[in-house]
C-alpha cells in the first residue's frame, strides 16, 4: 500500500485524475483563495483530492508508472496492482478504514460504499507551495476628538527706556575736536628737503674717477670753440649742484652734450681708405645662387596606405615600399600624423580608380584617398 500511495502522489502532481483499477479514481480539485468572516482568516488557493469509487476502469496510467518503476511488462504490473487492491479491500472489511500516505483515508460506510477524507498536510501542486493561511485583525473605528480652538497669547513688548542727549554737550564735543585738528596742523614740524651727504651712500664707482677718464679722452687734444666751452662749464655746474651718488640699482648713463669738431687730414685719409676698402669688398662679393627649390607638384590626390605616429616609423616604412618598387612613395605630415602616400594624382577620380585596383591585393586592403587642400 505504501508503494501505491507513492505512485498516486507522484501522478497527481501532473494529472488531475488517477484511477486505481478495481478500487476507484482519485480526482484533484482546485479551490480558489477565500476569506472567512467568522475567523477573520485569509485562506490561500488549494488543490484538494476527492475519491470516486465508480471509476474502476483501467486507463493504463497507473500501470505504466509501475512498469517504469519495476522495469517490468504490462501484465506483471497489472497483477501487482490487483494484489495491492485486494489487500486494501480486506483491510476495509476488517478495520473499516485504510490510510494512504500523503493522499488520504478511505472509509467503509454502513451503506456498503466508500467515503474519502483527504490528508490535511498533503502537497499536490508545486506552484502553490509555501502558501499558508493567515489572520489579520479587523480595523476598529476610533472616536474622533474635536480639536480645541487655539487662543493666541498676546505678549506686551517691553518698552525700551528713551535716552535723551543734550545739544549743549554735543556742541561742546564738536568744538573740542575741531580745535584739536587745527592745533595739530599749526604745531606740526614742517617737512623740508634736507642736505644729503654723498658719503653715506654706496655707488658703483668714484665720480672723480669717471671725471678723470672723461677728461683724458682723445677729444682733449682738440681745442673747442668758445661756445662749446661755455656750454660744458654750464653742464658741469648743473651736475655739481644736483649730483647725488647712485647705488648699483639706480646708476644711469650721463648724456653729455658734444659738438662735432673737424678732424685732422690724416684721420680723414684713413677713414676714406677704410670706406673704399669696404666698398670694394661689397662689390667683389658675388650673389649666391638661390638654392634649387623643388617644383611644387600640382597633384592634389594621394593614395594613403599607412598612417604612423612618428617620423622615424614613417621613414622605415617608406624604405620598405621603395624597395618593393614604389618609387613615387612619399611621407605626408598632417595633424601630427605621418601618412605614407603610395602615389599622387592630379584629380581624385584617377586616385579612386587606382585605389579600387590596389584593394584587390591583400597588402592594400585598407588603402584610401587623401585630397590636399
Amino acid at each position: 500500500m505504501i508503494e501505491l500511495s507513492k505512485h498516486i502522489e507522484v501522478l497527481l502532481l501532473e494529472n488531475d485524475c488517477v484511477i486505481v483499477p478495481g478500487l476507484g479514481g482519485f480526482i484533484a480539485h482546485k479551490r480558489q483563495a477565500a476569506y472567512s468572516i467568522q475567523k477573520g482568516e485569509f485562506m490561500p488557493p488549494l488543490r484538494t483530492i476527492g475519491f470516486n469509487p465508480q471509476l474502476i476502469m483501467n486507463d493504463g496510467l497507473l500501470v505504466q508508472s509501475y512498469m517504469q518503476a519495476f522495469n517490468t511488462d504490462f501484465p506483471d504490473a497489472t497483477r501487482q496492482i490487483e494484489k495491492t487492491v485486494a489487500e486494501i479491500k480486506d483491510q476495509l472489511y476488517q478495520q473499516g478504514q485504510v490510510t494512504l500516505h500523503n493522499v488520504g483515508t478511505i472509509y467503509y460506510n454502513m451503506n456498503g460504499g466508500y467515503a474519502f477524507e483527504p490528508a490535511a498536510a498533503s502537497f499536490f501542486t508545486p506552484s502553490l507551495y509555501g502558501l499558508e493561511s493567515f489572520t489579520l485583525p479587523q480595523l476598529q473605528t476610533l472616536p474622533v476628538s474635536s480639536p480645541k480652538p487655539l487662543i493666541p497669547e498676546i505678549h506686551e513688548a517691553a518698552s525700551k527706556p528713551k535716552r535723551h542727549f543734550s545739544l549743549r554737550h554735543f556742541t561742546r564735543n564738536v568744538v573740542a575736536i575741531a580745535a584739536a585738528v587745527c592745533l595739530f596742523f599749526v604745531l606740526s614740524v614742517p617737512v623740508e628737503n634736507t642736505y644729503m651727504d654723498d658719503a653715506n651712500y654706496a655707488s658703483l664707482g668714484s665720480i672723480s674717477m669717471f671725471d678723470a677718464i672723461r677728461n683724458q679722452s682723445v677729444a682733449t687734444s682738440i681745442q673747442t670753440t668758445p661756445k662749446a666751452a661755455v656750454a660744458q662749464k654750464a653742464v658741469k655746474k648743473q651736475k655739481s649742484e644736483k649730483r647725488v651718488r647712485n647705488n648699483v640699482n639706480t646708476l644711469k648713463p650721463v648724456v653729455v652734450k658734444t659738438e662735432k669738431i673737424a678732424a685732422a687730414p690724416a684721420a680723414k685719409t684713413a677713414v676714406t681708405k677704410t670706406a673704399a676698402t669696404k666698398a670694394e669688398a661689397k662689390a667683389t662679393q658675388k650673389p649666391k645662387p638661390a638654392s634649387a627649390q623643388p617644383a611644387v607638384s600640382k597633384k592634389t590626390a594621394y593614395i594613403i596606405v599607412a598612417s604612423l605616429p612618428t617620423s622615424d616609423d614613417a621613414q622605415r616604412e617608406l624604405k620598405k615600399f621603395q624597395q618593393k618598387g614604389y618609387k613615387n612613395c612619399q611621407v605626408l605630415e598632417s595633424n601630427g600624423r605621418f601618412r605614407i602616400a603610395l602615389d599622387s594624382y592630379a584629380t581624385s577620380g584617377e586616385a579612386y580608380q587606382k585605389v579600387q585596383a590596389l584593394r584587390n591585393q591583400e597588402e592594400f586592403k585598407s588603402a584610401w584617398v587623401f585630397t590636399s587642400k
